[in-house]
């Protein structure tokens, strides 16, 4: 076999090993590409990435690899990152490990000074993360808040009740589809991308790139604000249905078509490579087989550190509910909730229902909890409620003076002007949190150690036309008194 051959073998070996190292985040990313429109483009992020790499296969023919062994600190790193990111089932850990390691992994193969000429290739893998869905609430308030000085600014009367927007037409809601995530995303990645190829200079490719995050957010501002226009001009007759979803298609086509407009207009004069100058390449064996080596032991340590993990991992029995309603000096009704119904589908016990207060006042209740093997207690699929019957105006941290001592306090509004207010907060084994990141990491450290304890999610609930949800907060401070309101069980080690 050649050398170039030989090269080829062992470089592919090196990426089957990143592959078979990190096939969990690969697999469950590949699963968010394809059910989610957000994240379609990233199909073709690696697959480019390394087209781009190609191109510059005379450039890289020219020098002589040398392996940068400093790299396999932060190479660990991400590796411990990943299988604290398996084993607490944390996605975005496991999806930044994974796809940070990759071009590190190959940065390291080939050196630095190899490695300089195909930067941006290398960085362009990162947009393979699938990353930014939390990014949607705070593009609807945003959309929200740009949208409706421009209505009023048409004469258009317009109130605004959370992400609700009322008119004399009709009412609006500024949903989730509507925070223009998907045009952000795509728009960003083509924007580092168009900046790449058509610029020179770093600052006319950093001036680009802030261009393609500003223009998405102003035109989807604008296409929201244009519905809403039309809808009220037409008396509901356009835009009010589907058809705004086909407006807003073609809306953005337009929009990244004045991207490529501006760009074209600033692009630098495409520099031509004198071919002549391209002639001596580099014929000096590389010797692959120690970072070869190195890559195998260390990935070795790893699924030799995740399978340990597992075989420790015992769950915890869960036969009992986490709610004592036993305790409680009231009438407990039927165990259904009807009007607000959190979505918790893998939890291993729910305990729901209503509390009857006085005559005229009921609380909801709920809690779900999860022995740490199946479910997840916190998963960007559980929810506190229905976006489409419910839209969020405020959340806040509240102090009570039981032994509860913060909680979540979550202000809701439905279509028909109705409030509701929930109060929760997660418990841990006899420790209680409001932070999901916080008993999120806790709880995987302890799995790391293989220690499980049963989490879980309590909330309570109260509608209220009279905008108090000052009952609902002396309740919890009633309960929180109540040694017994939470059952307790053995820990499993």
């Amino acid at each position: 076999m050649t050398n170039k051959a030989v090269n080829t073998f062992l470089f592919s070996l090196m990426l089957l090993i990143w592959g078979f190292s990190f096939s969990k985040g690969i697999e469950t990313a590949l699963g968010i590409w394809s059910i989610s429109e957000i994240f379609t483009h990233c199909f073709f992020v690696i697959p480019g990435a390394f087209y781009l790499i190609f191109q510059k296969r005379k450039v890289l023919a020219q020098e002589s690899f040398k392996a940068n062994y400093w790299l396999a600190f932060p190479i660990i790193a991400f590796s411990c990152f990943y299988v604290f990111g398996v084993v607490g089932d944390i996605r975005l850990f496991m999806h930044v490990a994974t796809f940070v390691s990759l071009p590190l992994f190959i940065w390291m193969v080939i050196g630095n000074k190899a490695a300089n000429h195909i930067a941006f290739p290398l960085y362009f893998m990162l947009f393979s993360i699938p990353i930014g869905e939390q990014l949607i609430p705070f593009l609807q308030e945003l959309t929200t808040d740009i949208a409706v000085p421009l209505i009023e600014l048409s004469g258009v009367p317009v109130y605004r009740n959370g992400l609700y927007l009322d008119i004399p037409a009709g009412r609006f809601l500024v949903a989730e589809a509507c925070s223009g995530i998907s045009f952000l995303i795509a728009s960003v990645v083509f924007g580092n991308l168009y900046a790449y190829i058509s610029f020179k200079s770093f600052s006319k490719q950093l001036i680009f790139v802030i261009i393609s995050i500003v223009v998405p957010i102003l035109a989807n501002a604008i296409r929201v604000y244009g519905i809403v226009l039309t809808a009220h001009l037409t008396d509901m007759e356009y835009a009010a249905g589907a058809d705004h979803l086909i407006y807003g298609g073609v809306f953005y086509a337009i929009v990244l078509f004045l991207l490529i407009i501006i760009g074209e207009r600033f692009r630098d004069k495409k520099i031509i490579i004198n071919v002549q100058t391209v002639t001596k390449y580099n014929n000096v064996k590389y010797k692959y087989w120690p970072v070869i080596t190195l890559l195998f032991v260390l990935f070795s340590s790893q699924y030799l550190w995740l399978s340990n993990i597992k075989s420790n991992h015992k769950p915890v029995v869960i036969n009992s509910p986490i709610i004592n309603m036993d305790s409680l000096p009231y009438n407990v009704l039927e165990r259904k909730l009807i009007k607000w119904q959190p979505y918790f589908p893998e939890a291993d016990n729910v305990e729901q229902g209503h509390i009857k207060i006085d005559k005229n006042t009921k609380i909801d209740f709920y809690s779900a909890s999860y022995d740490g093997y199946k479910g997840e207690l916190i998963s960007s699929i559980n929810k506190f409620y229905y976006a489409s019957r419910w839209s969020l105006v405020q959340t806040s941290t509240i102090k009570l003076n039981g032994h509860l001592k913060l909680a979540q306090l979550t202000h809701l509004v439905s279509p028909s002007g109705k409030n509701r207010w929930i109060i929760h907060w997660y418990q841990l084994g006899d420790t209680s949190y409001i932070n999901k990141v916080e008993i999120k990491l806790y709880q995987t450290f302890n799995l790391l150690f293989g220690k499980v304890d049963r989490a879980s999610l309590i909330a309570f609930s109260i509608e209220n036309e009279n905008n108090d949800e000052l009952l609902l907060i002396r309740f919890l401070e009633l309960i929180s008194n109540i040694d017994s309101i939470t059952k307790k069980v053995p820990e499993v080690n």
